[in-house]
């Protein structure tokens, strides 16, 4: 069973953090539940480039937009260690889970999943779900 968060019932106040071994899981609390990761649906995203194991999107036209761009706010708040942000200008790099492709008008559910140092950055890491 998946479960996706709904946009209107999104809550950043419910969102966790979890120390783990190579990084910082997030979580997310609905009633007495935590999910690993913020489970989304992209709806009417454009494809940029797409590889076996990444798919890069631009999201500027989707109904998501404003909601993941304030998650991405959100974090930057968080850390006081430069944060890379997972979105840049409407454009997410989303990492792919199997070897599916994908085009515009596939369904596409995304994790906002854990959160890792690279290069000191701070980065937030997506998958596809």
């Amino acid at each position: 069973m998946d479960l996706i968060i709904d946009e209107e019932a999104f809550d950043d106040n419910k969102i966790e953090i979890k120390n783990g071994k190579k990084c910082q899981k997030i979580l997310y609390k609905m009633d007495n539940v935590y999910l690993l990761g913020i489970p989304l649906k992209i709806d009417g995203f454009t494809i940029i480039k797409q590889t076996n194991k990444h798919l890069i999107i631009n999201i500027e036209d989707t109904r998501q937009y404003q909601l993941l761009k304030s998650i991405d706010v959100y974090f930057a708040s968080e850390y006081q260690l430069p944060y890379g942000g997972f979105m840049t200008n409407g454009i997410l790099s989303i990492k792919k889970n199997n070897m599916s492709t994908y085009t515009n008008l596939s369904e596409l559910y995304i994790s906002i999943n854990n959160i890792k140092m690279k290069n000191s950055f701070i980065t937030i890491q997506l998958f596809t779900i």
